[in-house]
């Protein structure tokens, strides 16, 4: 699966995959030159790094500061002061982020046990909104990781220049 989109719908076609059945998602390599091409030799890690909310709301968000930091402010801008927000993020966030495929791998494991422990600390009777920032194919593999029958639903943003901030994109429920 190779896929450039805005991020909701990058989300949205994994969901439509799913993780049941094998596919490739790969993701588009800016530097040093363009390529969708997984660079096994290089040497880059990623270190990622989850911060839980200090507060427990029925207001759940979930910034994902992979390719560029969110602020709080950004989503407390859409949702109100009265919100939960857990973080995943690395220390230096770039687009160019996942550059081998077992980095990918690794993201699927950390992203998965991440709505699992979301959904235990909060319960089931939440939706947890989305903010992006990351690359398309992490973007991919968390819509791939989603199980309707036991995930929370999502409501997804996308950033919008013309609105100032993260626009409401849609959800994504149950089945």
């Amino acid at each position: 699966i190779l896929g450039l989109a805005p991020q909701p719908l990058l989300i949205k076609l994994g969901t439509l995959f799913g993780d049941i059945y094998p596919a490739d998602v790969y993701q588009l390599k800016k530097e040093p030159v363009a390529t969708w091409a997984w660079l096994e030799d290089d040497l880059s890690t990623v270190k990622y790094e989850i911060y839980k909310p200090e507060n427990k709301t029925d207001t759940v968000a979930l910034k994902l500061s992979l390719s560029a930091k969110v602020s709080d402010e950004r989503i407390t801008k859409v949702l109100g002061e009265d919100c939960s927000i857990w973080e995943l993020t690395v220390a230096n966030p770039y687009n160019d982020l996942i550059r081998r495929k077992d980095q990918l791998s690794e993201y699927r494991t950390i992203i998965r046990g991440l709505l699992d422990e979301i959904k235990l600390f909060h319960g089931e009777d939440i939706k947890l909104h989305i903010f992006p920032a990351m690359p398309v194919s992490t973007s991919i593999e968390l819509g791939r990781v989603w199980n309707p029958k036991s995930q929370l639903p999502m409501v997804l943003y996308d950033q919008n220049r013309k609105t100032g901030g993260f626009t409401k994109a849609f959800e994504i429920e149950h089945i």
